[in-house]
């Protein structure tokens, strides 16, 4: 029977906070472009790029009201399409009832009294489909499927798509209670005291299994030895393997769930 030496957990919340990891914030409304009749959700606001001069009076005329609930910061939602290898707006949703943008967008205006987005430039990660790690400022999230727009000037200069896919059920905080007892730190000659270490998943098999995670030594005393150090590495590689845990893909490149990973005040009492 292993003598359980009682660990004080304590999670930090990683910046970009996830619905998947128990946050309880309002997740950011992203505009929307349509590629071939499919609405996807933009990773970057494309109005923030126009001059400033124009932007700010679309933002008076058309009244970009912050929400009171934060869900848009910048008080509208707007609508893109991608025709004949081209961007053009084709409607911003604001405070406003008169959303009329043609007049205050004119010199955008082509021969066929579309809005061409010649302004935006960059580029821009379009998701569609299931939504595998909601970002608190939506422009961070991952989709299901999500295409890559290089844009010069309006124009596509290249595009690409490819699939995004998760791996495991188990959610930090569904398990926290059950990490802290499955430690056995009676076995490692630490001095008595409190060590501080983050850790945060560092090695993924091909279908997405967490494999390795590295350990970061935040607060350690002066006699920690490399030989303590590893037993500890080793230690949490083993708890924090028991565990099936949800992670994503984006663009082949595999992901914990909590990115910024966990602080953990391990408790000595040896």
């Amino acid at each position: 029977m292993k003598h359980l030496t009682y660990i004080l957990l304590l999670l930090i919340l990683p910046l970009t906070l996830s619905h998947n990891v128990g946050a309880s914030t309002t997740v950011q409304n992203q505009d929307v472009i349509i590629i071939d009749k499919v609405k996807h959700k933009l990773n970057k606001p494309l109005l923030f790029q126009l001059d400033s001069a124009t932007y700010f009076t679309l933002r008076e005329r058309l009244d970009f009201r912050s929400s009171t609930f934060s869900w848009n910061f910048r008080g509208h939602v707007a609508t893109f399409e991608v025709k004949d290898n081209k961007i053009y707006l084709n409607s911003i949703e604001s405070s406003s009832v008169h959303n009329d943008f043609n007049s205050l967008l004119d010199k955008y205006m082509d021969k066929n009294g579309r809005v061409f987005a010649s302004w935006v430039s960059g580029t821009f990660i379009c998701g569609t489909g299931e939504c595998l790690y909601v970002a608190q400022n939506g422009f961070d999230s991952v989709y299901e499927q999500e295409t890559e727009l290089l844009i010069n000037n309006g124009a596509v200069v290249s595009s690409r798509t490819y699939t995004n896919k998760t791996y495991g059920s188990v959610y930090l905080n569904d398990v926290r209670h059950k990490i802290t007892p499955e430690f056995d730190l009676s076995r490692i000659p630490a001095p008595k005291g409190r060590i501080t270490v983050k850790i945060d998943a560092y090695g993924f098999s091909t279908e997405g299994k967490v494999t390795e995670w590295s350990v970061e030594f935040l607060q350690e005393q002066d006699e920690l030895s490399g030989q303590i150090k590893e037993m500890i590495v080793k230690e949490v590689n083993r708890v924090f393997n028991l565990f099936d845990w949800k992670t994503y893909s984006r663009d082949g490149e595999w992901h914990w769930l909590t990115s910024s990973g966990v602080t953990y005040p391990l408790i000595f009492s040896n």
